[in-house]
């Protein structure tokens, strides 16, 4: 049995809160992006174990091959957002080529609000889960595959799309984002947004769509609220391929800005980040 956690934990200065994916020091939030907070959580609950490095990476990317350097940079901002210093208080104890362990000590305050049983089967076993309330966060959201018209095969491109902008909103700590990963298996579909949305239990879902033609692409695209099942936000674009980046960087601020999230510089800078200006470039790659 598998108990999904609902629980608070505290340690030294901080509260834990792992369902509201909340982490306070001394009453003030600590921000915290997505993974790196995934991160601790998964430390946290295995107080005082080994966590060895192919667990963590299995649970943190379990449908993503990622390299040890990118755990490595997860524990590292971690490290930085707790306040570790040499001759200070210690949190994270490295084992080396093993992995690594929390090592501060911690209070676990059970919630006791209602659960429900739920039954989920894999090919090996029946697994019984005692899981909370299902709901979205308030900040999670979704960059469905964006569906290619007209003739010629662009699907490519439409998933091209939507990686890039999960990777620019995946900069903002404000929100959780959905990895490419999850959201792959809707390149042949013409999923309503909102059923996917449900799908994926997030509280946004960017749905949109592309057309090229001699050398031109227009791009239209809308956030829509899954409860509400209403558009936030809708646009059209119509550029020059090579002006493909600057089409995700306008949809990805409008996207901020229809979120009402105020941003910081780093953050700010990281979503505006292109890692080329080649326009032909882009396209091999993808």
């Amino acid at each position: 049995m598998t108990k999904l956690n609902k629980a608070t934990y505290e340690f030294g200065a901080f509260r834990l809160d792992a369902s509201e994916r909340r982490l306070l020091r001394d009453g003030e939030p600590v921000q915290l992006a997505p993974k790196v907070f995934d991160t601790l959580v998964a430390l946290v609950e295995n107080s005082g174990r080994l966590v060895d490095k192919d667990e963590l990476m299995s649970r943190l990317w379990p449908d993503t091959f990622v390299e040890e350097a990118t755990l490595a940079r997860n524990i590292s901002d971690l490290r930085k957002a707790l306040g570790e210093s040499s001759g200070g208080d210690k949190y994270i104890d490295t084992v080396p080529k093993s992995g690594y362990r929390f090592v501060a000590k911690v209070a676990l305050l059970e919630d006791e609000g209602p659960s429900v049983i739920v039954q989920r089967h894999t090919r090996a076993r029946v697994v019984i889960e005692e899981e909370t309330e299902s709901r979205a966060s308030a900040s999670s959201i979704a960059v469905l595959p964006f569906k290619a018209l007209g003739r010629g095969d662009n699907d490519y491109l439409g998933l091209g799309m939507a990686d890039a902008l999960i990777t620019r909103l995946s900069n903002i700590r404000q929100i959780s984002v959905r990895p490419t990963s999850a959201v792959a298996k809707y390149v042949d579909d013409r999923q309503d947004p909102f059923v996917a949305g449900r799908e994926l239990n997030v509280e946004s879902v960017v749905d949109g769509s592309i057309q090229r033609s001699a050398g031109h692409i227009r791009v239209t695209v809308q956030l829509v609220s899954v409860r509400n099942e209403a558009t936030m936000w809708a646009d059209k674009f119509d550029e020059k391929f090579t002006d493909i980046f600057a089409i995700e960087d306008s949809i990805s601020e409008q996207i901020v800005h229809a979120l009402t999230l105020k941003l910081s510089g780093d953050e700010k800078r990281l979503l505006a980040r292109r890692y080329t200006e080649n326009a032909g470039a882009y396209q091999e790659y993808l």
